[in-house]
């Protein structure tokens, strides 16, 4: 078995890599939201509003007065960058206090995933079928992994709501592109829901951007429901990202673990531990 993805906890130094993968994963939604702030109806009326305004009341001529297009879609990249380098500033800044914030008590934690491969592996990791299971099942298979190349792949959290006395907010669910549906994101889910459940919380909340739309079809897929939907400022009202919050009721005796046991044996995966 030279394939494997590895769901543990947290330990004090993968926050290193958890900078990088994290950072990656959301700046490569930059380009798709800068393109919809430029084609959002307030960008060209401001466009129309401002060429006007220099045309009729400062007597500019027409081809200083279109220079407000390009000047402007400039304006809203730099804007949207800027926006995103404050939001992976305020991340990262997270993630260098995870033992802090996540690992401190008992009713939070950070887990990731971590793949093993062969450093020698030329094939692209997206084509390549991995074997996931938990922390335990891998010092229980005793496979030898000391000349394979450990990468983090994966991380979610959980902490305490800062709304509800029984809530819990899950964070950070990130998987790397090319390791994408082959079951990773649904084991991190599932292990942050069924420790929710073991800590006696009654909710389980989280939140996407438009652009996850894979994060939010695997939650839906997993009981969790459309709580609000909302526009987030990146700098000022134009440059802003459509917000989906999702929740999942925690009820008594809870079949979360079993729903997920059935669903993630299409996976031909051993069943997980903790679920």
């Amino acid at each position: 078995m030279s394939h494997i993805i590895v769901i543990r906890e947290y330990k004090p130094g993968d926050e290193l890599n958890c900078h990088g993968m994290i950072t990656n994963i959301i700046m490569s939604s930059l380009n798709s939201t800068f393109l919809a702030n430029v084609l959002k109806e307030l960008t060209f009326q401001l466009m129309i509003l401002s060429a006007a305004i220099m045309f009729i009341f400062f007597g500019l001529s027409l081809t200083i007065c279109l220079s407000v297009i390009p000047i402007t879609i400039i304006g809203t990249y730099l804007g949207t960058y800027l926006g995103f380098s404050m939001m992976t500033a305020e991340i990262n800044q997270e993630l260098s206090n995870i033992s802090r914030l996540y690992m401190s008590n008992l009713f939070s934690c950070f887990w990731v995933a971590e793949a093993f491969q062969p450093y020698s592996m030329i094939r692209n990791p997206a084509d390549v079928n991995y074997t996931v299971m938990t922390e335990k099942e891998f010092r229980d298979s005793n496979i030898d992994v000391s000349s394979q190349l450990k990468k983090i792949v994966g991380t979610i959290g959980l902490l305490k709501s800062y709304r509800s006395d029984k809530g819990a907010w899950i964070k950070r669910l990130c998987v790397t592109k090319n390791y994408r549906r082959k079951g990773v994101g649904s084991c991190l889910l599932n292990t942050a829901v069924q420790f929710a459940i073991d800590q006696g919380y009654s909710s389980v909340d989280l939140v996407f951007s438009e652009y996850s739309d894979g994060c939010r079809e695997l939650c839906f897929k997993k009981g969790f429901e459309l709580k609000q939907m909302y526009h987030k400022s990146i700098i000022g009202p134009i440059v802003n990202v459509l917000q989906y919050e999702l929740t999942y009721k925690i009820k008594p005796h809870d079949d979360y673990a079993d729903s997920y046991y059935n669903s993630y044996q299409n996976y031909n995966h051993p069943k997980q531990h903790f679920l």
